[in-house]
C-alpha cells in the first residue's frame, strides 16, 4: 500500500494524510474545550458555546475544502468527510442545548440532578473521543486499542439511554397530575431528549474510528 501510494504521489503530488490528522485534531481540541465549557456552565452561556461553534465550523470547511483537493488519502475521501462532519455535529448538539435552555428559561431555572449527569457523561464522552482522534495521527491505527475506547464510549452512551428513560417515566407521572404546566413538560422532556442525542453524536464519532481501524487492519 505505502509503495502503491509513492508512486501515486510521483504522478499527483504529495499525500495530505498529516494536514487531515492535524486539522481534525484541531477540531476535537475545539469540541474539547466547548465541552468544558458547556459543563462548567451547565449550558447558560449561549454566546460562548456559539462561538467555540464558529471555531468548529471554520475548522470544517477547511478540512472540506483539503479533502475536496485531495486525491491520495490514507482513509477514503467519503468516510473522512463523514467523521468530519460527525465530530463537527457533537459542538452543534452542544449549541441546540443552550438555545433551548435560553427559550425555556423560565421554566427551567435550575438543571435536574440528571440533566447535570448526562452533561458529565457527555463530556466523558467527549475526551475519550480526543483520544481516539489523535490515534488517527498515528501511522497505523491499532484495532485492539481503539475497540477499547470504543467500547468504554458505547458503554456510557448506553448509561445515558437508561437515564433518560428512567427521567422520561418520571416526568410523565409528575406532569400528569391535575394542573400540571404543560410547557414545562415540554421544556423538560425535550432537554432531555437533546442531551441524550449529544451522547448519540459522540457514539457515532467512535464507531467511525472503529470502522476506520477494521478497514485498515
Amino acid at each position: 500500500m505505502a509503495i502503491k501510494q509513492g508512486a501515486l504521489a510521483n504522478l499527483f503530488g504529495p499525500s495530505n494524510n498529516e494536514r487531515f490528522a492535524a486539522l481534525l485534531q484541531d477540531l476535537s481540541d475545539t469540541v474539547v474545550k466547548c465541552s468544558q465549557h458547556f459543563l462548567e456552565t451547565q449550558a447558560r452561556d449561549l454566546p460562548g458555546i456559539v462561538d467555540f461553534e464558529h471555531k468548529a465550523d471554520a475548522l470544517v470547511e477547511e478540512i472540506h475544502e483539503l479533502l475536496d483537493n485531495s486525491f491520495i488519502l490514507r482513509f477514503d475521501i467519503p468516510d473522512s468527510m463523514r467523521l468530519t462532519d460527525d465530530l463537527d455535529n457533537v459542538i452543534d448538539g452542544m449549541r441546540k442545548v443552550a438555545i433551548h435552555l435560553d427559550i425555556y428559561r423560565m421554566h427551567v431555572l435550575e438543571l435536574r440532578p440528571e440533566a447535570i449527569e448526562l452533561m458529565q457523561l457527555s463530556d466523558h464522552m467527549v475526551s475519550r473521543l480526543h483520544a481516539l482522534v489523535a490515534m488517527l495521527g498515528e501511522p497505523r491505527l491499532k484495532l485492539a486499542k481503539v475497540r477499547e475506547i470504543a467500547r468504554t464510549i458505547d458503554e456510557a452512551e448506553a448509561q445515558a439511554d437508561r437515564l433518560v428513560s428512567r427521567v422520561e417515566h418520571m416526568l410523565v407521572a409528575e406532569y400528569s397530575q391535575p394542573g400540571a404546566n404543560a410547557i414545562g413538560f415540554i421544556a423538560w422532556h425535550q432537554l432531555f431528549h437533546l442531551l441524550e442525542e449529544m451522547t448519540d453524536d459522540a457514539n457515532h464519532v467512535a464507531r467511525q474510528i472503529l470502522s476506520l481501524a477494521r478497514k485498515e487492519a
